[in-house]
């Protein structure tokens, strides 16, 4: 008999199973597997199912791992829309003699063309002038909060800032940082998609629908630098600082502090 091969995206991680996005059909199933321990969310999965069924409006499928990855390409979420504000310069923030070492180099260049995103981050999703992130925070349970934020990831892949908390709740535990790792790379891929290569624009912290993008980046900032990749912790720093100069997230500290070397900290 031909084996029963499915391709999946992770979406969602629970004890001893997973949900996840069929890739050939598109359609959401979720997963028993005493192997879900090694995934993360975002993962691409290949998995040889022995068994499906379906209870109520749930697809169940059971099986082997065989094999597990993490894989860009394999998404096929919509990138985010974004439109021209205004040309603005560093020197609206900074005075002349403030532009000199890193942070200099960060914001060379005069005036650049200022962007922002169009709303993606669920604002009114379920229903009018209901926030179903600022609702999923509030919950009682970490876990509450998990399964809140996930359910809104499936139903409106576009909401970064969904993917973008959930990358912050792993990053609470060392164990879970490739997780953490994982979430915000897809949120900052999405986010990035429809923007040309060597676009070089500002997306301010001010404009709110650009803060699940500069979320990500300080999310994946913070990974790289506990992880001890000192390098690309300081490249996306730099990245921060550049698109959004005010520097509301405190990147120009961010890039002193791994520049020497400093290991990461709660603190």
């Amino acid at each position: 008999m031909e084996k029963d091969i499915r391709t999946l995206l992770v979406l969602k991680l629970g004890r001893g199973a997973f949900r996840a996005k069929d890739l050939a059909n598109g359609t959401i199933v979720s997963v028993k597997s005493p192997e879900s321990y090694k995934i993360a969310e975002c993962d691409t999965v290949t998995f040889e199912v022995t068994k499906q069924w379906q209870f109520k409006k749930t697809t169940y499928l059971s099986g082997s791992l065989i094999d597990h990855h993490f894989d860009l390409e394999a998404l096929d979420i919509p990138g985010h829309e974004f439109r021209e504000v205004a040309l603005v310069s560093a020197l609206q923030w900074y005075e002349p003699y403030e532009l000199k070492g890193f942070i200099g180099e960060c914001l060379r260049g005069g005036k650049r063309m200022s962007y922002a995103f169009e709303d993606y981050t669920g604002y009114g999703f379920y229903q009018a002038d209901s926030d179903p992130v600022t609702e999923a925070n509030e919950s009682d349970s970490v876990d509450q909060k998990y399964d809140k934020l996930a359910k809104l990831w499936e139903d409106y892949p576009q909401c970064i800032d969904a993917l973008v908390h959930m990358g912050y709740l792993n990053f609470n535990f060392s164990r879970s940082l490739r997780n953490a790792e994982n979430c915000h790379r897809v949120a900052i891929h999405i986010a990035e998609k429809l923007v040309p290569p060597g676009l070089d624009g500002i997306f301010l912290w001010s404009e709110l629908n650009n803060r699940p993008y500069l979320r990500a980046l300080h999310g994946l900032c913070l990974v790289a630098w506990r992880l001890g990749n000192f390098a690309e912790a300081e490249q996306v720093a730099r990245k921060m600082l550049r698109l959004n100069p005010p520097d509301n997230q405190g990147a120009r500290f961010l890039i002193e502090q791994i520049m020497q070397g400093e290991p990461w900290t709660e603190d």
